[in-house]
């Protein structure tokens, strides 16, 4: 992630904002659902694994879970209930 002057300056002044918040979890353990589009994206892949090692270096000990639901099983589910869903899982 390369940052011009800016962009540099705009994150030190975030972050230096949400320290407090910050400092309030470190040491503690954090539990993160990873799924859907951020599991697909490439930007969102990037943006997560960077947000999850600034909480470990800050302190925070994250723990980070899976989900992951096929389209299908969800379907059927569904149209268990709700046959006049049919064409939605089509």
């Amino acid at each position: 992630m390369g940052l011009n002057a800016q962009a540099a300056s705009d994150v030190a002044h975030v972050l230096s904002e949400a320290l407090p918040y910050i400092q309030r979890f470190s040491g503690r353990t954090v539990v993160i659902k990873y799924g859907g589009n951020a599991m697909v994206d490439e930007d969102l892949k990037a943006g997560f694994a960077r947000d999850v090692v600034l909480m470990k270096t800050v302190g925070i000990n994250p723990v980070v879970y899976m989900v992951v639901v096929r389209r299908s099983a969800i379907c059927s589910s569904v149209l268990a209930r709700r046959p006049s869903l049919s064409r939605a899982c089509g």
